[in-house]
């Protein structure tokens, strides 16, 4: 209801060609969801058919190196994708994360495992009170209704509040591998739809998956919406 008072009297322009009435218009939507994006999230090497079925955006090479049963990536961060991400992660457009959350389910694969469970890669709380809300668990919430896919999101939980946005290499490592645990007495789901915006090094993102498989989670998918790039 509050989003569509917001929309009448602050009308949506689309990202990409700024048209009114939608953050994303469906052709946006369609060019993005498109370019199909077969890189590795990893070393950003092409990924072969056979590797791609196998496990999504990661190539034979690096795929054993990391925690991931399969990786789903939208696209690079440029253009549209980089504005849409953008503007909901640092300038606080809630709106945007229905339409993150329409492109995440565009790269899944139709049929999904009946026991799969969406968690969001938790937000430093110190961000969360910038924005006034968490910009990955409204992305998830919104991914869990359009896929009809359960969400948890208290079973990862954060232990610092350092940003990684201007960190080197070295720098995330080190703070990822102390960043997370879980909830005590929560049941870990068998099978985990790992879910957040930007990938960079992956140091984050590889240690909640680390993490949660130590606690008893199988299979560990990971989608993400954009994977950053040197130029962006």
């Amino acid at each position: 209801m509050l989003d569509r008072l917001l929309s009448w009297l602050s009308p949506h322009i689309c990202k990409g060609c700024k048209v009114i009435g939608a953050t994303l218009c469906s052709r946006c939507k369609s060019y993005i969801l498109g370019q199909n994006w077969r890189k590795c999230i990893k070393c950003s090497g092409l990924v072969s058919n056979n590797d791609f079925f196998a496990s999504g955006n990661l190539c034979g090479k690096c795929a054993p190196g990391l925690p991931f049963t399969q990786v789903f990536v939208v696209g690079e961060r440029i253009e549209i994708l980089k504005r849409l991400v953008g503007d909901h992660k640092y300038f606080s457009e809630r709106e945007s994360a229905h339409a993150i959350a329409e492109l995440i389910s565009g790269i899944l694969p139709q049929e999904l495992p009946a026991d799969l469970t969406i968690v969001p890669l938790p937000t430093i709380a110190r961000h969360i009170r910038e924005r006034g809300f968490d910009h990955t668990k409204l992305i998830v919430q919104h991914l869990s209704r359009i896929r009809k896919i359960p969400v948890n999101t208290r079973i990862l939980r954060r232990t610092d509040n350092a940003s990684q946005h201007s960190a080197d290499y070295k720098t995330r490592l080190v703070q990822a591998e102390k960043a997370f645990f879980v909830s005590p007495r929560t049941k870990i789901p068998s099978k985990i739809l790992l879910v957040d915006d930007i990938y960079t090094t992956g140091a984050t993102v590889a240690a909640a998956a680390r993490i949660l498989r130590q606690h008893g989670a199988r299979e560990i998918w990971l989608a993400i919406a954009a994977r950053q790039t040197e130029e962006s």
